[in-house]
């Protein structure tokens, strides 16, 4: 038997193991933990509900995926699937993407490639600039990294890019990535307008900065398509997808699109990540997307919207005055500004103990400021309209109570 190390032992930790805290599910399972008996509507996804995964199409693209076995089973293709990575390039395209299938490196999701990109160009200490708020999974990453964090706050039209230019213009270090959500961002649901997206281009390439656009939502628009991703504005940005939101997250299939001066090192960064991604995952979605996916986003949509107008009309009923919230055109998140003063973290327990939970505003920023500790982030895609209002219904008497 192995002994367990005696509570004197010390662990040779690197320092960068720092970063590595519980994750925020930790607290929502704490939550859950502590109501065992008590209906808790979540609000907390980002993710396709069960019923619009294409289970039945999935698993015919397994089947056709298991064709290539043993072959498949093999070490190889360290970029991917050459089908998925030119069907992933002729997607790209569509939306005014120009890119090289051998410039596409499929992943193990979008978040690896954040890890990648993080892998290959930070150095302890180096800056990276962020909305505030911003995705928390990047956040964890970089940190894990020992970045150091820039963070430019957000309005209606996406990240203040007047605020960029002076923090870029009069700070003492110069970052060296910008990593942004700008379209149906996660988590405040707001989209980085066109003026705005060509702005923060210019300001980039004035300062040398690598951008780095996150867009796992792009395709799912409910009103009118979303401005041209930054990609096909510049094709020196480094572009982030993913197959979770509009398939399955637990395929676990996404990928970089970077320029030809970064794909070559990203490849080799993955090689020595993980060798290669799962090749059988990456056969289904292909078969599972190819000729089929337009038509289901064209399913989906109308559902998303549906839910997405019956959370924004149940918190225009049920929240008290002086509570505000965005209205997003797409993507999976609302988020909901309390009255100042107030703290969405610590009202997170009684929220609980009223039967709903939310994730506060305060999770998605490296240093929380007074505006986003009152916000918090509500999910409308994993939800039935049923259990939207009824959560509402909860919350609201929860703020309301103080």
């Amino acid at each position: 038997m192995i002994a367990s190390p005696t509570p004197t032992t010390k662990v040779p930790f690197a320092r960068r193991a720092a970063a590595f805290a519980p994750s925020v599910w930790a607290a929502i399972d704490a939550l859950y933990a502590a109501h065992p008996d008590r209906d808790l509507i979540f609000f907390g996804g980002g993710a396709p509900p069960a019923d619009l995964i294409p289970t039945a199409r999935l698993r015919e693209a397994a089947m056709l995926a298991w064709r290539d076995a043993p072959a498949a089973l093999d070490y190889g293709e360290v970029a991917g699937y050459p089908p998925l990575r030119r069907l992933i390039a002729d997607r790209m395209a569509a939306r005014g993407m120009v890119v090289d299938p051998e410039q596409v490196l499929v992943t193990n999701g979008s978040q690896q490639g954040i890890d990648l990109v993080a892998r290959l160009f930070l150095d302890p200490g180096d800056l990276v600039v962020v909305e505030e708020p911003t995705y928390l999974g990047a956040l964890q990453t970089f940190a894990g990294w020992e970045a150091s964090f820039l963070t430019v706050p957000l309005d209606g039209d996406g990240i203040r890019v007047d605020i960029l230019a002076d923090l870029l213009e009069h700070s003492p270090r110069r970052p060296k990535l910008l990593y942004l959500v700008p379209t149906f961002q996660n988590p405040s649901g707001v989209s980085l307008s066109l003026s705005r997206r060509r702005h923060l281009l210019g300001l980039a390439r004035q300062h040398g900065l690598v951008v780095i656009e996150d867009d796992p939502y792009g395709d799912l628009w409910y009103d009118q398509p979303p401005p041209p991703p930054l990609r096909a504005l510049d094709p020196d940005v480094v572009y982030l997808g993913t197959f979770s939101k509009t398939l399955a997250p637990g395929l676990r299939v996404g990928w970089v699109a970077a320029p030809p001066a970064i794909a070559e090192p990203l490849f080799f960064a993955k090689e020595g990540s993980d060798i290669h991604n799962e090749r059988l995952s990456a056969r289904t979605v292909y078969h599972a997307a190819d000729g089929f996916l337009d038509d289901h986003l064209a399913a989906v949509r109308p559902v998303y919207r549906h839910r997405r107008d019956v959370l924004l009309a149940g918190l225009a009923e049920f929240m008290p005055p002086g509570v505000g919230w965005t209205s997003p055109s797409g993507g999976f998140f609302v988020w909901v500004d309390l009255p100042k003063g107030r703290d969405a973290v610590a009202l997170l327990a009684r929220a609980a103990a009223a039967g709903v939970v939310y994730l506060p505003g305060a999770w998605f920023s490296p240093n929380p400021t007074s505006a986003t500790r009152r916000s918090l982030r509500l999910n409308f895609s994993t939800l039935p309209e049923d259990r939207i209002v009824e959560g509402l219904r909860r919350l609201g008497r929860v703020i309301a109570g103080g």
